[in-house]
């Protein structure tokens, strides 16, 4: 991942981070439409606290408007600009802390993107904004978000329920990771 200082912050519409695969850059309200497309569907509306459904242009229009504490990033394919999803880092009620949240369109799931944009997150999240700790839940039945989770080495917390605009209460699990761990993490990987 390479990130220029803590850009992503600002309103700078050439900032942006890279991975091997991907682009992560500040969400813009030239995202609605793509947004709108991809989120109206319930399968992932399901699994999101955020997202009503029907969900449409005027709903992405008004996400993207009313975000104000936290850092929403659109998940952009390298090779060729392919909007895939978003991922954000929110304010938690947790001093120094964030929670983590990401959803990609179901025509790309199972190619780790979600992975891949998580982990970019978790970088800038401790490297850039000096987290202390980065939280995320996922729905128990949600078994694909679980092994994004892990891959990114968060460490169970609880179970419990949250709250879903589709869905209602329903049972999740809640992850988190420490500056430590990420420290240690990063520093038993292998180099490409």
């Amino acid at each position: 991942m390479t990130c220029e200082d803590s850009c992503l912050e600002t309103d700078d519409e050439d900032c942006r981070l890279t991975t091997r695969r991907l682009v992560l850059r500040q969400a813009r309200m030239s995202d609605a439409p793509e947004i709108a497309t991809h989120a109206n569907d319930l399968q992932i509306a399901q699994m999101t606290s955020r997202i009503p459904h029907p969900y449409g242009l005027d709903d992405a229009r008004a996400f993207l408007g009313a975000a104000r504490d936290e850092l929403i990033v659109a998940i952009t394919r390298r090779a060729d600009d392919r909007f895939l999803g978003l991922c954000s880092l929110a304010a938690s009620p947790t001093p120094g802390a964030a929670e983590l949240g990401y959803w990609i369109g179901r025509p790309f799931w199972g190619n780790g993107y979600a992975t891949e944009a998580a982990q970019a997150a978790i970088d800038y999240g401790f490297a850039v904004l000096e987290l202390s700790a980065i939280e995320v839940r996922c729905r128990v039945i949600n078994t694909g978000s679980r092994r994004v989770i892990q891959k990114c080495g968060f460490g169970y917390v609880g179970t419990g329920l949250s709250t879903s605009l589709v869905a209602g209460r329903v049972a999740s699990e809640t992850y988190r990771m420490d500056r430590r761990t990420w420290q240690s993490l990063k520093s038993w990987q292998t180099p490409e």
